[in-house]
């Protein structure tokens, strides 16, 4: 893992947590290696620049299925949103993570901050 830039790595605990000092203000703080990787930023799109979604790439970074692919790839019942929103490969996987609990579409647990996007996008479409 590594240590996003605006952290100085102070010490990592048997534990897993990472203690670290943020570089402006000082502030230090224990953190998760997950919580770590929330300050990962992805990298700006090759394409156009843009560095949180755009029409190559979804928030999560990941390339985004064209037309051809969403027909070969995407189930029926998701195609619409896949054209609408976009979705990547693994958006396909995330949306098979997805359960609907009494009407409304839900995260199973452990599920990722781009799997809770793809929930919030369901649940608005119904």
């Amino acid at each position: 893992m590594t240590t996003p830039k605006r952290f100085d790595l102070l010490s990592t605990s048997d534990s897993g947590l990472h203690f670290v000092r943020e570089k402006k203000g000082g502030v230090m703080r224990a953190l998760t290696e997950s919580e770590l990787a929330d300050f990962n930023d992805p990298a700006p799109c090759a394409e156009c620049a843009e560095q949180f979604g755009c029409e190559h790439r979804n928030y999560a970074g990941e390339s985004i299925l064209s037309d051809t692919e969403i027909d070969a790839e995407v189930p029926g019942e998701w195609v619409g949103m896949a054209r609408t929103h976009g979705l990547s490969r693994a958006d396909v996987d995330r949306l098979r993570s997805i359960e609907v609990v009494e009407g409304e579409y839900r995260a199973r647990s452990g599920g990722d901050l781009r799997t809770l996007e793809l929930v919030v996008l369901l649940n608005e479409e119904r």
